[in-house]
């Protein structure tokens, strides 16, 4: 009986110190949607969520264990007034290591299944990334020989009045399902740390839109630069990543890189309907 109390006094105290973590994490969320704090970052808040998510969740599983355990000692005592009254001898209770190694099974067992499926999730998410990489290759290999004809016109990337068919083709890609954005990017033809992109945001043409010029500084755009430089390694490299994002180096008139197409996919499409290689 005493080994029960103690370990419905464990069970208290572990739902205690995560309801406490959980209230915690609560006043933080709340002050960082109030203030807009730049403390936490995306993946740190999404890290933070599933914290919260899993205390919560613990939480009420030490709830009802220790609903169940005071129901078990209550029948307990009842068992031994039954048994004191019949001359019944009474049955012992698990020794403690009973319970600490059932508490750590399950422990093994819940870091296991998060850990098999994180694989799994790793295993899934490439395979998605890998089939929309081949879609969006297939779909800028139908307009490539385009682009590249329509930007082999430009003296200087236009600021407004961006061709219309230049606009129609992104504004097509970009329509796909399994698309979010597709921007094309250029060379500055004076500065080598800087370049020209383009996206066709709008729903219907305008002549107000055109290429916007910013200086090379993340690290895709490093890669680009590199890339319509004749130094591809860095892009190819970013397109092996499991992520929703792909690049192609286009050729101009004379066979050299002349441009690169970023493709961003929707992450939110479901894949599974396709087959690579059909």
């Amino acid at each position: 009986m005493k080994s029960k109390i103690r370990l419905m006094n464990l069970v208290v105290s572990c739902t205690l110190i995560l309801l406490a973590i959980g209230a915690t994490l609560v006043v933080l969320g709340v002050f960082n949607a109030l203030l807009n704090w730049d403390i936490f970052g995306p993946r740190l808040e999404a890290v933070l969520y599933g914290l919260f998510g899993s205390c919560m969740a613990l939480a009420a599983f030490g709830t009802a264990m220790t609903i169940i355990l005071a129901l078990q000692e209550s029948v307990r005592d009842f068992k031994k007034f039954v048994q004191a009254r019949t001359n019944q001898a009474e049955i012992p209770d698990a020794p403690k290591r009973a319970y600490a190694a059932r508490m750590m099974s399950l422990l093994l067992a819940m870091v296991g299944l998060i850990a098999l499926c994180n694989g799994i999730n790793y295993v899934v998410l490439a395979k998605r990334c890998a089939v929309f990489k081949q879609l969006a290759a297939e779909q800028v290999g139908n307009f490539q020989d385009k682009i590249a004809g329509l930007v082999a016109g430009f003296q200087a990337p236009p600021r407004d009045h961006v061709p219309r068919d230049l606009y129609e083709v992104l504004r097509s890609v970009s329509s796909l399902a399994f698309v979010q954005t597709a921007t094309l990017y250029l060379p500055d033809p004076e500065e080598g740390g800087a370049m020209w992109g383009y996206t066709a945001w709008r729903n219907s043409y305008s002549n107000e839109d055109g290429f916007a010029r910013f200086y090379v500084a993340k690290d895709f755009e490093r890669a680009m630069r590199q890339a319509v430089d004749g130094d591809p390694a860095d892009l190819e490299d970013i397109n092996r990543r499991n992520e929703f994002i792909w690049y192609r180096t286009l050729a101009g008139p004379a066979g050299r890189p002349a441009s690169v197409i970023r493709i961003d996919g929707n992450p939110r499409h479901s894949f599974r309907e396709y087959r690579l290689g059909q």
